[in-house]
């Protein structure tokens, strides 16, 4: 993993050499409040990553993106009975790498595809058998000056089970000078898909609010609680932020919300499930920020 991780950033540097390269670095750290899980036992979580993305035009048609993310999730189980007892991960390490090429096809469509490489592991685990690979495929289009629609969807393999299947969705709408819904959650981070309502009442200022899908599936460590077997989290995040701009290339944003439909379970390492559980509606803050050069 070191290698491909160290070739993939020497590729990135090279990219960030180049004079009409975009960068955006981003940064977040979230908390996830303590919640009671069903068959017993309470989960929070703290959450703390990066991620660089370079964006390069090729050509007049052609632009290349790339994508390198770190991530954190700090679980924290409890309790005496049930899934809280069995404590079945802590430190989970999510190093994620994309390419995306971009095609300017006809003057009001785009195409977009690209690999995926991700490792995703407990702290523990083997790192060897945390790799996975996919790939995404996808369009927009231009219907008019103020929107901006497009799907496709996306591929990548799962630990100890078939392939995955993922929806893509591409949407900027604005609904007046100050009113957007969007695809691009200023509060993605990790494997979030979801809409955003975004109001800019301000020109250094936007408040938004938006549901996302959050979705993780890693290897588990190999004297645990299910040795070399997998963990999943699965969640509905809704949220409100507001974003400030000190400066025209940082932005500084916080954010409020709950996470429903909190789903944990584990597998054994042929992928047999051993326990999936729910838990109740948790509360959520967070701080993000974002640098542009």
């Amino acid at each position: 993993m070191k290698k491909i991780v160290f070739t993939f950033l020497v590729l990135i540097t090279a990219v960030a050499q180049a004079a009409s390269v975009d960068s955006i670095l981003d940064f977040h750290l979230t908390k996830q409040f303590d919640s009671s899980i069903d068959n017993g036992g309470k989960v929070e979580v703290s959450r703390y990553g990066a991620e660089l993305r370079l964006q390069y035009g090729v050509t007049e048609d052609d632009d290349l993106q790339l994508r390198f993310q770190h991530q954190r999730d700090d679980w924290n189980f409890s309790g005496t009975t049930g899934l809280g007892s069995d404590d079945p991960w802590d430190l989970v390490t999510t190093i994620d790498l994309a390419l995306q090429w971009t095609h300017q096809l006809r003057e009001k469509t785009q195409i977009f595809g690209g690999p995926i490489i991700k490792w995703s592991s407990d702290s523990g685990a083997s790192q060897s058998d945390s790799k996975v690979l996919g790939g995404i495929i996808g369009f927009t289009q231009l219907y008019s000056d103020t929107l901006v629609f497009g799907g496709g969807i996306g591929v990548i393999e799962t630990l100890e089970d078939d392939d995955r299947l993922f929806p893509i969705l591409v949407l900027d709408w604005k609904l007046s000078d100050e009113l957007t819904l969007t695809s691009d959650l200023t509060t993605r981070y990790g494997s979030q898909l979801g809409v955003e309502l975004v109001w800019k009442p301000l020109d250094d200022w936007s408040l938004g609010a938006g549901i996302s899908y959050d979705y993780s599936r890693f290897r588990l460590d190999d004297s645990g609680y299910a040795p070399g077997g997998v963990g999943e989290a699965t969640s509905l995040p809704l949220h409100v932020r507001a974003t400030y701009r000190p400066s025209s290339n940082v932005t500084i944003t916080v954010l409020g919300g709950v996470v429903l439909s909190g789903e944990l379970s584990a597998f054994d390492n042929v992928g047999a499930t051993l326990q999936t559980e729910n838990y109740e509606s948790a509360g959520t803050i967070g701080i993000l920020a974002r640098i542009t050069f």
